[in-house]
């Protein structure tokens, strides 16, 4: 037996008539297992997807169907996020969830749960009717009880007329996903739910979401760029760092980035490195005056007086309109002004000192907060980065869909 996924409307089109076929032969099959039914309410869905199983020499010929969708949740105290699955077709009547050639249920039901061990989820529902179908008890009985705890819920009342439904859950003993994932197709909507709580503030709740993306797709390099972001926001400069080179090994060309690497530096006071990153930055963008202004206070900071004075009076060499250049002109000028009655400071090694903060804003925004002075330049230039800098802003990763089957991921602006 193999099973094949179908996931997209366009191959839940290409299969109408062999599902039609199955559904005629299948005693029961009822309307919400109609081609015709699905099609429309699939339509209306994001997280969906149908195992079809063949046989092996039937060449694409599919015996039988089982449709899910994915729903996603948050625990509340811990902030990690696990999926459910439902049969579409099983909902609330207690009817089968399954479309099958007769003959075929049993050999189907072991099929698919074999393929749904193989799958991340935390908890699957079942509603039977009494007497139940025997292919959905043969579908609950082939679970594995190790990893997996059978809990009968409270019983719903059916329709007038009709025997009672009641719901059974298959669910994991740990509470969390099966092999400690997400369900691949809801890495979009926990990325885009990790972002709307990095914004109203809830980091916690914001950095489980993002670490269950990055261990679900560890390439995934905007939920990387989001959590180094969130690691600045909170202080943890050393992770951010360790992020931003990452990132930088996989997008060497991401000069936003690059950027925000110089500034992680800044924060930890390590300004000789700082120095060097920066110094890159104005290499490619001579007109970007807040990376020439940067540039110029962390040689400052790292005792590298002469280097540090030479580039703020580099700002005279470059005409520009651009306001921020304008306004890191006008500061640079103003330090030099400030620096020339200082006397005997010589130029000395780097040593760690209280760093430079130049905060960002949650979550893709950018700005430069009064920052405070390092403790080498504090002494002459109290006044370094006070009023805060210019804004800095610059074009940011560009918004684009997640290429592991993640739907409605983007990175939002």
């Amino acid at each position: 037996m193999i099973i094949d996924v179908i996931g997209y409307s366009r191959e839940f089109e290409n299969i109408r008539e062999n599902w039609n076929r199955v559904y005629l032969s299948d005693p029961e099959s009822h309307p919400l297992l109609s081609w015709t039914w699905l099609n429309e309410y699939l339509s209306r869905q994001e997280r969906w997807f149908i195992l079809a199983l063949r046989q092996e020499q039937t060449d694409h010929r599919y015996e039988a169907f089982l449709p899910l969708e994915v729903t996603t949740l948050q625990d509340g105290d811990t902030g990690l996020f696990s999926d459910q699955l439902l049969m579409i077709g099983n909902r609330d009547g207690g009817a089968s969830g399954f479309l099958c050639m007769p003959g075929l249920e049993n050999e189907a039901a072991d099929a698919f749960v074999g393929f749904l061990m193989s799958e991340s989820w935390t908890s699957m529902r079942f509603e039977l009717r009494e007497p139940s179908s025997a292919r959905l008890e043969q579908l609950l009985q082939a679970f594995p009880g190790g990893p997996l705890a059978r809990i009968s819920e409270d019983r719903a009342g059916g329709e007038l007329g009709k025997d009672p439904v009641h719901s059974v859950l298959i669910r994991t003993r740990t509470g969390r996903n099966l092999h400690d994932r997400l369900n691949r197709r809801s890495v979009g909507f926990v990325f885009e739910r990790a972002m709307a709580l990095h914004v109203e503030g809830t980091l916690d709740a914001a950095e489980a979401g993002y670490r269950q993306v990055i261990r679900t797709v560890p390439g995934h390099v905007q939920a990387r760029y989001a959590l180094a972001q969130l690691c600045s926001d909170r202080g943890d400069h050393a992770e951010a760092e360790y992020l931003y080179r990452w990132l930088l090994s996989a997008l060497p060309d991401a000069d936003e980035i690059l950027h925000r690497l110089g500034d992680t530096q800044m924060e930890q006071g390590f300004y000789r490195e700082a120095s060097k990153t920066f110094e890159k930055l104005v290499g490619r963008y001579p007109h970007r005056g807040i990376m020439r202004y940067k540039l110029a206070v962390t040689l400052l900071a790292a005792g590298r007086r002469d280097a540090a004075s030479a580039t703020f009076l580099s700002f005279d060499g470059i005409a520009s309109d651009d306001s921020d250049h304008i306004r890191c002109k006008l500061k640079a000028r103003e330090v030099l002004r400030r620096l020339e009655p200082v006397c005997g400071i010589e130029q000395q090694p780097e040593v760690h000192q209280q760093p430079i903060s130049v905060s960002t804003c949650p979550l893709f925004g950018y700005s430069d907060p009064v920052p405070v002075p390092s403790a080498r330049v504090q002494t002459f230039a109290p006044w370094l980065l006070e009023p805060s800098l210019p804004s800095g802003a610059w074009v940011h990763l560009h918004a684009r869909s997640c290429e592991h089957h993640c739907k409605s991921s983007r990175l939002k602006h």
